[in-house]
């Protein structure tokens, strides 16, 4: 299992019904696939903040998280408008953000920004999931919970390209039963 297919193990997990998003680079097409495999459709959207929206109401429709994935930098940009909707209405929403590794950041300077800084007024919490050896599954199962946990609202995940092909554990048992 790679760390894009843990992350979407804990979207199934959780209950996440579509994945919504404009992908990039990085991680994106990883978690597309990833999800796909597990019986979770990515839903393309024109603009990121639509996306959320989306995700956001089939998340208070529905009572479970609903997850947007959106390239680093503009991607992320873009969606703030969304998380701050998703954050007043209190809706579970996992934003998938590509991410940087360290080794990216020693030479990249193209959209880079710190997205967590950014979005840290409208999210709950926000991870990064971007050198190899951490858990991107059990990150992503954290935060969907935090989500879901009184008072509800948006989170954050960064996750490299590097992270999103690289081995993963599985999550526990106890992580991955029906909602």
């Amino acid at each position: 299992m790679n760390g894009a297919a843990a992350v979407a193990e804990a979207l199934r997990a959780a209950g996440v019904a579509r994945l919504y998003g404009v992908p990039g680079g990085g991680s994106s097409l990883d978690l597309v696939e990833a999800a796909k495999a597990r019986g979770i459709p990515f839903i393309l959207a024109r603009q990121e903040t639509a996306a959320i929206i989306m995700a956001a109401t089939e998340a208070e429709l529905s009572h479970r998280p609903g997850a947007v994935l959106v390239t680093r930098g503009p991607g992320v940009g873009n969606a703030a408008n969304g998380m701050a909707q998703a954050s007043l209405d209190r809706a579970p929403v996992l934003l998938l953000a590509d991410g940087f590794t360290g080794a990216e950041r020693a030479f990249a300077n193209h959209q880079y920004f710190d997205h967590a800084a950014m979005l840290r007024p409208v999210t709950k919490a926000a991870a990064q999931a971007v050198e190899a050896g951490g858990a991107p599954g059990a990150i992503a199962a954290t935060l969907l919970e935090t989500a879901l946990a009184a008072p509800r609202g948006p989170v954050l995940l960064e996750l490299s390209g590097a992270v999103a092909r690289a081995p993963a554990a599985a999550l526990p048992l106890a992580a991955v039963a029906p909602p």
